[in-house]
């Protein structure tokens, strides 16, 4: 299978293999049950792709995993709307969020957080959270970063997005 697109998948490979796999030897029911099985597999696996949802539709990030950047702020200050992206792959481990190397918050798929940073030239990072395997060993070579600049009395927007074989993206968004 190969990745069609932003998160979906175009299953022909898995056809094709199935196919491939008919012969004069076997029943038209054994073709059959690989054409099927190779069919699910592909809805199986493009339900793992994270899909994008807007910072409305995702749920707030409750404040015990808000850990900086969370106060009012002032007029030196814009607010940076980061949003999780929903879907299976990296689902049960929580994204940590840095902003200049500072732990900011930890965000479950599905979720959004409004900070108030102050203006400037802002490294926005991201990394896995928590223990077990979604410690992932060594936590700084999976991070990472981008350069945004934050306007003061501004407002942008962040999305946090897996790839399907578990990469952190990271990247401005509209929604």
């Amino acid at each position: 299978m190969y990745l069609l697109g932003r998160g979906h998948y175009h299953c022909r490979c898995g056809l094709l293999a199935a196919l491939d796999g008919a012969s004069q030897f076997q029943s038209t029911g054994d073709v059959m049950k690989k054409i099927v099985v190779s069919l699910m597999a592909c809805v199986v696996l493009a339900g793992c792709a994270t899909r994008q949802i807007s910072s409305e539709q995702a749920q707030p990030v409750p404040a015990e995993r808000i850990f900086a950047f969370n106060g009012m702020g002032d007029s030196a200050s814009g607010q940076v709307i980061v949003t999780r992206d929903v879907g299976a792959v990296g689902g049960a481990c929580p994204l940590a969020l840095y902003i200049d190397g500072t732990l900011t918050a930890h965000l479950q798929r599905g979720e959004s957080v409004s900070l108030s940073v102050p203006a400037g030239n802002r490294i926005v990072s991201a990394s896995f959270a928590g223990k077990g395997l979604c410690s992932w060993g060594d936590e700084s070579a999976h991070r990472r970063e981008i350069s945004h600049v934050v306007t003061a009395g501004g407002r942008t927007r962040i999305r946090l997005a897996l790839t399907h074989d578990g990469v952190i993206q990271i990247g401005p968004t509209a929604f």
